[in-house]
């Protein structure tokens, strides 16, 4: 059995204007069916501005909470009680610093320094239904049934709220992401991180590193050479090519094997990448599989936001609305003052460009958050 690929990652997050980051480097291989080695990990500082008291907090609601006592006083935290919710916050304008972020993933059980490729399913981006993710498709089983390990993402719940200088928070302070910094060293990694965002009012899902068009999706349904022998996959009873995913259209096979042996036989461009170079998603046809027809075959699509149309809008005032782009993070309640998000963020294994030559590559993902004053 093959064992799936590992992205390496850190996170850390600062308040006022409160700036998140990823960063990370892939290691061994990147494709789903491809044995992973080692990684290496590190982190980078973080900084935060000085403009405003925006403080930034962690809900650790667990029966056994995730950051001790011990922890919280070693980092100079404060953990309150807001609502039914216990929250750790950072002081007035100080970072989280990325020990604590660390320490809260892992203890909860979520990736705390590896990223694995994961699957989606069909979604619309009118979706307000939660995000199910699954573990990386097998070689022979063409449906996803396996639920993705906590551990392969991270998921972490946070709390802004706006001090008001006199022991309270501000209510109804709309929380605004106003910029993202995507890069990778190369073969365009970045391209394949999601981040899903879920608030009291609305979800959505995200591919952070698009900045000009307001949506985009991504196929999750395809014909796929998961063993990486250089072949499509087919099922070696009957002989007919494996649709992995999910699909609408009817499926039919050629009635003869396709009888063009590896060495001769050309590259079929059967998913309609753009990187035509040998991978799971481009390959070629094996000599005595029976060909899938695709004429009637429509792969489903997992459809996601971008950053440009999360970012606000602004007015002539110059403050942040929801106008023709823009999505409000969270809004800081009327009860407490205290604004509820929760972040999980993954790659997305049906993203063409998660392959072997992607291995190695570092990523990073920067997301600043402000507030109007």
């Amino acid at each position: 059995m093959k064992r799936q690929n590992q992205i390496t990652f850190g996170l850390l997050l600062g308040a006022a204007l409160t700036t998140v980051g990823i960063i990370g480097a892939t290691a061994g291989s990147l494709a789903w069916y491809a044995y992973s080695r080692s990684t290496k990990f590190s982190f980078i500082g973080t900084s935060v501005a000085k403009s405003a008291l925006l403080n930034v907090g962690i809900v650790d609601d667990a029966g056994t909470p995730a950051l001790s006592d011990e922890f919280i006083a070693r980092y100079n935290l404060e953990r309150e009680e807001y609502d039914g919710h216990s929250i750790v916050f950072t002081h007035a304008t100080d970072g989280l610093d990325y020990h604590v972020i660390s320490e809260y993933l892992f203890n909860s059980g979520y990736a705390s320094s590896l990223l694995f490729p994961l699957t989606t399913q069909a979604r619309v981006i009118s979706d307000q239904s939660q995000l199910y993710l699954f573990e990386s498709p097998v070689y022979g089983s063409t449906t996803l049934s396996t639920e993705a390990d906590i551990q392969h993402y991270v998921q972490i719940p946070l709390a802004f709220r706006m001090d008001d200088g006199n022991g309270g928070s501000l209510h109804d302070i709309d929380v605004w992401l106003t910029d993202v910094s995507v890069k990778a060293s190369g073969e365009k990694i970045d391209q394949a991180l999601r981040v899903f965002v879920e608030n009291s009012q609305r979800k959505f899902l995200m591919k952070p590193a698009e900045k000009t068009v307001l949506s985009g999706s991504t196929k999750v349904g395809g014909v796929l050479d998961l063993d990486g022998d250089g072949t499509y996959d087919y099922n070696l009873g009957n002989g007919k090519e494996l649709y992995y995913g999910q699909y609408s259209g009817t499926l039919t096979h050629a009635a003869d094997e396709y009888g063009i042996d590896k060495e001769h036989a050309p590259y079929d461009n059967v998913n309609d990448v753009e990187d035509e170079r040998q991978s799971t998603f481009y390959s070629k046809h094996a000599e005595h599989a029976k060909v899938a027809d695709l004429t009637n075959v429509t792969p489903f699509v997992a459809e996601y936001e971008t950053f440009a149309s999360v970012k606000p809008s602004i007015n002539a005032n110059g403050d942040y609305y929801e106008g023709a782009t823009g999505k409000k993070i969270t809004t800081t309640n009327s009860t407490d003052g205290v604004g509820y998000v929760t972040f999980t963020i993954y790659i997305e294994g049906w993203d063409h460009v998660v392959v072997d030559r992607a291995a190695n590559y570092s990523f990073n993902l920067g997301l600043k958050f402000e507030v109007n004053k």
